[in-house]
């Protein structure tokens, strides 16, 4: 008997241990609660947290309400958009939708990853104006085109308003871009403007945010350097901003200086060439950009300028250019236009009046 209470004993010592627990004393010990037994750390995230941009770049959405764009009758860009603005309304609110939804899928993505966090759309949060949507909608084909070229129209941000102990609090913002953001000039020697660059610029400096003609146009924020004259001779030229143009469809957003043919153009502040090219209505042109963004655009030239390359940085004074009758256009001149870092045309005739004679040396490159 003695042997066998040995090898039970013996049994239960190889019991306790197989079982990680300490044999029972008799008395029961501490109960744990529910939340006790199962509450652990929360797991740190892994991998990369989310990219905002990569999110709002590869957000896929339907707007079925959006179920036609601008009609493709022959009229000019700017007259579509004027004579359709229920189309025009349409996509603003087709706009907004599409940015609560992203918004939506964003802080989604986000909470998955940091769990404990807040999203809330910032005071920044801001749908480009009508005249940058019409502009993108007219190069578009269907509206499922224009609902996936949103995301090319505003810069996508989020910040962190408030970050307490384990707790994150973000802003999400989309900001509108300018014109010459949303729809970029080539680089490539010999391509036109963007279409969607002159169709928005104009739009927005001929009309308000309401849709209405303005009558002061031109009278926005003066230029930050004074120009050089663009010519080494001071040819005339007149106040002819806001003329009518083709029968009166348009109004004149530039200044024209008549002058011989072949006649070097000059840079009038020093910057770098952003483009060089022809077009149907631009002839052959040249952009200057100047130090604050300000483009300067130089139209109706002789030939696809081989005087400058896009990335060249030109002093005032440089040549740019040969003056000629290219595109739409009835005499040798050069048309001069300036656009505004906001996306507005500026008036030049007055800065024009202003400028200060070419530097003679350098004329001759």
């Amino acid at each position: 008997m003695k042997k066998l209470a040995v090898l039970f004993l013996a049994s239960v010592l190889v019991l306790s241990a197989c079982s990680g627990g300490p044999l029972s004393s008799g008395s029961p010990g501490p109960v744990q609660s529910a939340a006790e037994a199962t509450a652990s750390p929360a797991p740190a995230p892994t991998g990369p947290p989310p990219d905002i941009g990569e999110l709002v770049a590869g957000f896929s959405f339907e707007y079925p309400p959006l179920a036609a764009l601008y009609p493709q009758d022959g009229e000019r860009g700017y007259e579509t958009v004027v004579n359709n603005p229920d189309i025009t309304d349409g996509l603003i609110t087709a706009y907004e939708a599409w940015a609560e939804a992203v918004s939506a899928h964003c802080a989604r993505q986000f909470k998955a990853y940091y769990e404990d966090c807040t999203w809330s759309v910032g005071s920044e949060m801001q749908a480009p104006g009508w005249q940058v949507l019409a502009a993108a909608a007219l190069a578009c084909e269907t509206p499922r085109e224009l609902i996936a070229r949103f995301q090319t129209l505003v810069t996508p941000s989020v910040s962190v308003a408030a970050d307490g102990e384990g707790h994150t609090d973000f802003e999400f913002a989309l900001l509108p871009k300018t014109p010459q953001e949303a729809f970029p000039l080539s680089d490539i020697k010999g391509d036109p403007i963007p279409a969607e660059l002159f169709t928005s610029t104009y739009l927005l400096t001929i009309y308000d945010e309401t849709g209405e003609l303005r009558e002061d146009s031109g009278a926005f924020a003066g230029l930050s350097e004074r120009l050089a004259f663009p010519f080494a001779e001071r040819y005339g030229f007149s106040d002819c901003w806001y003329d009518d143009r083709d029968g009166g469809a348009r109004r004149h957003t530039g200044t024209d200086i008549l002058c011989p043919e072949g006649t070097p153009e000059l840079a009038c502040v020093d910057g770098a060439i952003l483009a060089v090219g022809g077009g149907e209505g631009t002839g052959n042109y040249v952009v200057l950009e100047g130090a604050d963004g300000t483009q300067y655009h130089y139209y109706h030239m002789v030939e696809v300028s081989q005087l400058v390359q896009p990335g060249d940085t030109v002093k005032r004074g440089d040549p740019v250019g040969l003056a000629g009758n290219t595109g739409n256009s009835t005499a040798n001149h050069l048309h001069i236009s300036i656009i505004a870092p906001d996306g507005v045309y500026v008036n030049p005739y007055p800065y024009l009046l202003d400028a200060e004679d070419a530097p003679r040396q350098a004329t001759a490159r």
